[in-house]
């Protein structure tokens, strides 16, 4: 009884008070009859009343049958009282027992003496009251503490079900983290208080060059010396003011690319225990060796950008300072247009290649081909590649042997140009390339060298760093330009 009572105090509200219909929703807990019937005219007081009194008819019948004066008088009450109990609770119980207390009280009166009662009566009727009031509390207490029992039984059950279904949920949510975590494409790590590995997926140990198994347990430092001097110091900084770092780059070698300098962005974070204190450091951890690297070229490619603009411009400044007017303005504006596009043309290569140069057989095939001039390069040369300012200057003349050549030279007629590149053993020339018109007009040296004979010289000299050799043959003119193993990348 005690351990119902306590049951009780400690059930949820709505569990254990005795409020209308509650019989009806518990009722199939208690299984079997008779459990089934425990309570269920709780909270409808006419069934409870009338229940009362038909069992205390019953009870009365039962009295009267078993004559007079009968063995046991009260006997036949008390299993009414007990089943109106067990059937309503206190209400039911506590009217059959004073119904059951009048028929008792009846019964007791002597035949013969109107209203005064048989011998021993009295203090039969005295007796039964306060035995009925306990008989009743207890059945009344089993009963309801029995449902309490059951109520919280079929809750812990509904609990049971629910924590294994979230069990089942959490398994699956976990198993889907554990798969992220070690499947990751970023380095993911903890670290404990020593900074020794609690934790580690699949990238950060190859990034690192061990496997997981050996990280674990195992001091930073004891793999990765070489991080030591500049990661230490941000490891203990998060440890003991439990900040965030973020973007922190960390460039040091490590076991999986020996005498490689690496650089990783990296972000350390603290990571809190159940207690709430700071029990570790955990890192996300991605290379961007490559990335820095490919910012690298693209700084240096925009200051190379930036350089050969400047320089492109102060050519053609050069170019329209030097040109003489000579002719009408339509043939100064053609011949400035050509040598502009000649420019032109060499940087849409260099552009191409991202300033890594230009191939020599690319370079000639521009300037060469829309004249119709055939050319021959070996095979040792047909793959060089020009310095960005050697192609602009190389560029420049061919531009340059090839308009005079169709205005004055060969192909003004019917005649020829063979253009050659070959390499050469000699140690201030890497290869030599020559132009050599033939069956055009006659040719004679000019008295005054013309704008373009000065271009070309400036440009061998001053642009490409190499030796000119600029002939007027009769049969034509012949040009030998050596082209220095510095002009070529």
């Amino acid at each position: 009884m005690r351990a119902a009572i306590l049951l009780r105090l400690h059930m949820p509200k709505g569990q254990w008070g005795m409020h209308p219909g509650r019989q009806k929703g518990e009722a199939h807990l208690f299984g079997r009859w008779p459990f089934s019937l425990c309570h269920v005219f709780m909270g409808q007081p006419v069934h409870s009343v009338l229940s009362a009194f038909g069992l205390i008819a019953l009870a009365l019948v039962v009295r009267i049958a078993m004559g007079t004066p009968p063995p046991a008088p009260l006997l036949p009450f008390y299993p009414s009282i007990v089943i109106a109990t067990f059937l309503g609770g206190r209400l039911p119980g506590y009217t059959a027992a004073f119904l059951a207390w009048l028929c008792a009280g009846y019964l007791f009166l002597d035949p013969g003496a109107g209203l005064q009662m048989q011998p021993g009566a009295p203090l039969a009727m005295l007796v039964y009251i306060p035995s009925t009031i306990i008989v009743l509390e207890v059945v009344h207490s089993l009963c309801t503490g029995a449902m309490n029992l059951i109520a919280a039984k079929a809750a812990l059950e509904r609990e049971g079900r629910d924590q294994a279904e979230q069990k089942a949920h959490l398994l699956g949510v976990i198993d889907e983290l554990q798969a992220i975590y070690d499947e990751a494409p970023v380095g993911v790590g903890l670290l404990d208080g020593d900074l020794k590995f609690a934790r580690i997926n699949t990238a950060l140990a190859e990034m690192n060059g061990f496997s997981t198994e050996e990280h674990l347990g195992k001091s930073v430092w004891d793999l990765l010396p070489d991080l030591r001097s500049s990661a230490e110091p941000l490891l203990r900084k998060v440890l003991e003011s439990g900040e965030v770092l973020r973007g922190v780059e960390i460039t040091g070698e490590t076991p999986a690319q020996p005498g490689e300098k690496r650089t990783w962005s990296e972000v350390f974070y603290p990571v809190h225990g159940a207690d709430g204190f700071r029990r570790g450091v955990g890192i996300f951890c991605v290379e961007i060796t490559d990335l820095k690297q490919a910012r690298e070229r693209e700084d240096l490619l925009t200051r190379e950008v930036d350089h050969r603009a400047k320089n492109l411009l102060a050519v053609v400044q050069s170019i329209v300072q030097m040109m003489k007017a000579q002719g009408t303005v339509s043939d100064f504006k053609e011949a400035l247009m050509g040598r502009i596009a000649a420019i032109s043309r060499a940087h849409s290569h260099l552009s191409e290649n991202r300033w890594n140069g230009v191939r020599l057989q690319a370079l000639i095939e521009d300037e060469l081909t829309p004249y119709g001039i055939d050319f021959a390069l070996g095979d040792e040369t047909s793959n060089l590649i020009l310095t960005s300012a050697t192609a602009q200057a190389l560029g420049m003349v061919l531009h340059e042997l090839a308009t005079n050549s169709a205005k004055y030279g060969a192909l003004s007629t019917h005649g020829s140009v063979e253009v050659t590149c070959t390499s050469t053993s000699r140690d201030d020339a890497a290869l030599v390339l020559t132009w050599a018109e033939t069956g055009g007009p006659p040719v004679s040296e000019p008295s005054v060298r013309g704008f373009g004979t000065r271009l070309i010289e400036r440009s061998v000299t001053h642009g490409i760093g190499g030796e000119l050799d600029y002939q007027f043959r009769p049969e034509g003119v012949f040009c030998a330009i050596s082209i220095p193993r510095t002009a070529l990348r």
